[in-house]
């Protein structure tokens, strides 16, 4: 296929992935601030930030000790920011956005019903600010928003070709997905030491972001060891959300798109020793040691931005032979 069209699907991929774990962030910390003490719900600010290494506007989200009236208007700007500030790339309403304008430029690429859905979710967005969802339960807004990402991911699944456009769309989902996980469970390991005594709702908290708090009590019950938790986030071959299970998925999808071209084995070889590293030097290191834990979460997500690079090169900035 024509490589703008395999760019575009792949940053549609990506920008959506991105759109959809925002709305999943901002929906949890939204509920995790009811009745908690300002300091808990600093930390967990904190957390997020860290999680999409953004830093806020202004520059810091530090609380006045006992003023619950000042992180309640902190936490109405920090959502702001998060969702609709123009500056933000990765505010949830540009991601929608991006994903909406690399549709229109392969519009020849998807059915009228995937266009028609990505269409409305960005236009119900489009003229939305801060003060019409702060009002009344905001955390709705974010699953509805959620929920509109979803029906175009189940639409595409149903209705899509499985040729080489179906896989560069899965292909930016996951590749997404696998930097958005692992950054996300050095972030919590960062704020929330696993040794920390009385940080149990966190952890779970942390489960439910990733979707993966159902699975974990059907696979370990009450055991909510933060080291279980990380392993099962990070190592499960399993959990849709993992990080071991979303690298096979980029594997299928670049082994499907490859055409056995140097360039295209060793993007599929990067994404290979990713893989081979979780299943392999993950359970050596010492589950205790969380520097060690962050170090390996650190390299997976350097490794996947050189994969990035490595699609990139391949697939959409190659040089053309004879040309000029």
């Amino acid at each position: 296929m024509l490589s703008r069209n395999a760019q575009g699907l792949y940053w549609m991929g990506r920008h959506l992935e991105r759109a959809r774990h925002g709305c999943r962030l901002l929906s949890e910390q939204l509920a995790s601030m009811e009745d908690r003490p300002v300091e808990q719900i600093e930390q967990s600010w904190r957390r997020l930030y860290r999680a999409i290494g953004r830093t806020p506007l202004g520059g810091h989200m530090d609380a006045f000790p006992g003023d619950e009236d000042f992180m309640l208007a902190d936490a109405y700007t920090l959502v702001d920011d998060l969702t609709f500030e123009p500056t933000n790339p990765d505010a949830i309403r540009n991601c929608v956005g991006s994903a909406r304008e690399n549709a229109r430029q392969v519009r020849n690429t998807i059915g009228n019903r995937m266009w028609s859905c990505l269409n409305l979710a960005y236009l119900d967005l489009r003229d939305v600010e801060i003060e019409s969802i702060w009002s009344d339960r905001p955390g709705a807004f974010y699953v509805r928003t959620e929920d509109a990402i979803r029906t175009f991911t189940g639409i595409a699944d149903h209705a899509m070709y499985r040729d080489d456009g179906w896989h560069f769309l899965r292909l930016g989902w996951f590749v997404e997905r696998v930097q958005l996980v692992a950054a996300l469970v050095d972030a919590h390991v960062a704020i929330y030491p696993t040794g920390t005594a009385d940080a149990e709702s966190d952890w779970l908290s942390l489960l439910r972001i990733c979707e993966a708090h159902f699975a974990y009590r059907h696979q370990h019950a009450l055991d909510h060891r933060p080291s279980r938790i990380v392993d099962f986030l990070v190592a499960d071959p399993l959990l849709a959300h993992s990080v071991r299970h979303t690298l096979r998925q980029v594997g299928d999808a670049l082994d499907a798109v490859s055409a056995g071209q140097p360039l295209e084995v060793e993007a599929g070889r990067r994404a290979g020793r990713m893989a081979a590293g979780i299943d392999h030097d993950w359970p050596n290191r010492d589950p205790d040691d969380d520097d060690a834990t962050r170090a390996s979460l650190r390299g997976i997500g350097e490794a996947c931005r050189h994969l990035h690079d490595d699609i990139a090169a391949t697939y959409f900035n190659y040089e053309i032979e004879d040309s000029p």
